[in-house]
């Protein structure tokens, strides 16, 4: 098996391969663990030549700030006890009851399909 080297990796690190060159490179990484800590080399060498940030700390604080300011816009308002209440009462008749009707009609039914099953098996005993 064919390994890159650790320069083929910081070219691939540094975006500077053709894309079909990088499908190659990262086809090879699911096969070869060998390539893959090269590849995690050639990652840690660009990250330390990455200027530092300066506030890093700063920063995220801001930004979970505004993630928080975020959420707080986007959750749905809270109804109150009284609203529900008057949501409830406005339910229709026909939504309360006929899902019992219904439910009362299936056994009723059921129950018949049972009692013509149990005829049919008297009769032929006659």
């Amino acid at each position: 098996m064919d390994h890159y080297s650790l320069e083929a990796w910081m070219k691939y690190v540094k975006n500077e391969l053709e894309e079909e060159d990088r499908e190659a490179y990262e086809d090879h990484l699911y096969t070869c663990d060998q390539c893959l800590e090269i590849y995690l080399e050639a990652m840690e060498e660009e990250e330390q030549a990455l200027p530092a940030m300066p506030r890093e700390e700063e920063l995220t604080n801001l930004i979970m700030a505004q993630i928080g300011v975020e959420k707080l816009r986007e959750s749905p308002p809270l109804i109150s006890a009284e609203e529900q209440k008057q949501s409830s009462a406005k339910v229709t008749w026909f939504e309360r009851c006929f899902p019992i009707a219904f439910a009362c009609l299936m056994l009723i039914g059921g129950q018949v399909k049972v009692l013509e099953d149990t005829k049919g098996k008297t009769e032929k005993l006659k």
